[in-house]
């Protein structure tokens, strides 16, 4: 068990020492962003196969067995996800976060906050790319199917993820803002969608990840159009026609008049994120990131 340290300040690392887990820290002049942590730790896991859990996630035990036993059966694939609770901070179910298949399914990418990958396949497509600091899952994946590895998610519990940040309420579409703002992460999904463009699947990455933006952003178009174009080019009913159709495509996704009210503001938002990181667009090579980590000595554990 490897935990990376993104050069915390309180007594993290103490704690997780106390327990006889390695600790490696990364240094606080580097960029520090979870893929950077992933990155570092997968250069320094010896394991067949690697597994990454975010510090907000709690692993269900009966996943790995069968994760194994699923990569040992199926040499092709190179990575496995199961289902993810995703709760918010009171403990509440959030819903309409993933889709669950009742059988396996091929998906073109695997989630962050618990992910479990097949180390022959990192290490020829590449790990985490420690640059980027939104969607690197969604980038790695593409990238390890460009090679030609299988992504898969198995009918099976995997684990419980606290999602403080989950786009379900207008408070937390606000404090999402907020965060992204204060730690400088607005923007950065244009700076993995110009990594995607250099890999080869920019395309697809933008279909993949920001398809209800894109439709959203050609909804409000067309909107614009018909205000744009005299009467007779039109019926009078027309933009009344598009707002109601809109309005309903997004109600049958939701389910629910709350969540169809929040689906604007937040695709805005997601708009606006990709015009922030114009700006953003240098390039640097993953391999350039630095591995000479910090590497605290482990004590006798208190538990096991």
């Amino acid at each position: 068990m490897i935990f990376v340290d993104s050069a915390s300040t309180d007594n993290t690392a103490a704690i997780v020492q106390s327990y006889g887990v390695r600790v490696l820290s990364l240094k606080p002049e580097w960029k520090l962003t979870p893929s950077a942590g992933r990155f570092v730790g997968s250069h320094y896991a010896g394991g067949e196969y690697i597994l990454f859990i975010d510090a907000d996630t709690l692993v269900y035990k009966d996943f790995l067995p069968a994760a194994l036993e699923h990569f040992r059966d199926n040499p092709q694939i190179g990575g496995i996800n199961g289902w993810i609770d995703d709760t918010s901070e009171s403990g509440e179910l959030l819903t309409d976060v993933e889709e669950r298949f009742d059988g396996v399914e091929d998906v073109k990418w695997l989630r962050g906050p618990c992910c479990f990958y097949r180390r022959e396949a990192l290490e020829k497509a590449g790990s985490f790319n420690p640059h980027l600091v939104v969607e690197e899952e969604a980038e790695l994946g593409l990238r390890l199917v460009k090679y030609g590895w299988r992504l898969q998610i198995i009918p099976i519990p995997m684990a419980c993820h606290t999602r403080c940040y989950h786009g379900q309420t207008l408070q937390s579409i606000i404090s999402t803002c907020k965060r992204d703002i204060i730690s400088k992460r607005l923007g950065e999904t244009t700076r993995t969608i110009g990594y995607a463009f250099k890999e080869g699947f920019g395309l697809t990455f933008c279909w993949l990840r920001l398809k209800t933006t894109i439709v959203f952003l050609a909804w409000i178009g067309l909107l614009f159009l018909c205000l744009l174009l005299p009467k007779f080019l039109y019926p009078g009913a027309d933009f009344s026609i598009l707002i109601v159709l809109g309005a309903v495509a997004v109600f049958r996704k939701k389910r629910s008049f709350s969540q169809t009210l929040l689906f604007i503001p937040s695709k805005i938002l997601n708009f606006l994120d990709v015009l922030a990181g114009i700006s953003k667009l240098n390039f640097k090579s993953p391999s350039a990131y630095p591995l000479d980590v910090i590497e605290y000595p482990s004590p006798s554990p208190k538990h096991r």
